[in-house]
């Protein structure tokens, strides 16, 4: 079998089994254009190489949730443009770099990207609503863990709990996000 000469949503279905070669060929056929792109925005060649394996690596270990009606690229392109926004807000928080006045300002943009931003916006709205939601003791950890990034261990002395009550505070913290983002739960990863 040819694999080359399969269309993605084919491919996918091998994937789904476990495939490897199946799953090796979308991504050569994906990876030069999901480094050029990530590359351009990030201007760095291997946080860009990190950020599209790590796409990847994602969607291998979620292939069976994830679906593909006839292409790859949709979920692809998504997850890159969420963890290169994400990166850009990271990196202008922590103070290295400014934030650019607008996302819309970012190099090579188009329409559809501008599009593309207006949705990851509206997503983390969302997710910063469903946070706040939260009660007070699961919001706090949560914040200290993916906001301030603070370690298990730091948070549990910060706290005076456990640590095994802040693993179970972020599990729960985190099953409670998917369940109430359920249609956008596989981007989770790429926005928090």
């Amino acid at each position: 079998m040819d694999r080359n000469t399969l269309d993605d949503a084919a491919l996918w279905q091998q994937v789904k089994r476990g495939d490897t070669a199946s799953f090796t060929c979308l991504f050569e056929r994906y990876w030069d254009e999901m480094f050029s792109m990530a590359y351009r925005r990030l201007a760095d060649e291997a946080t860009a190489k990190d950020f599209v394996q790590n796409i990847f690596i994602h969607a291998w270990e979620n292939r069976q949730q994830i679906t593909v009606e006839s292409n790859l690229s949709p979920y692809l392109f998504t997850a890159l443009k969420y963890s290169v926004v994400r990166h850009i807000y990271r990196v202008a928080k922590q103070g290295t770099t400014d934030l650019p006045l607008s996302v819309y300002s970012l190099p090579d943009e188009t329409e559809q990207k501008k599009q593309d931003h207006h949705e990851f916006d509206r997503l983390r709205e969302k997710v910063q609503s469903e946070i706040a939601a939260m009660p007070d003791k699961m919001r706090e950890v949560f914040i200290l863990s993916y906001e301030k990034e603070l370690s298990i261990r730091e948070i549990a002395l910060r706290l005076s709990i456990s640590e095994q009550t802040v693993k179970n505070q972020v599990h729960n913290a985190l099953k409670r996000l998917r369940f109430r983002l359920q249609n956008q739960a596989i981007f989770l990863p790429f926005i928090l």
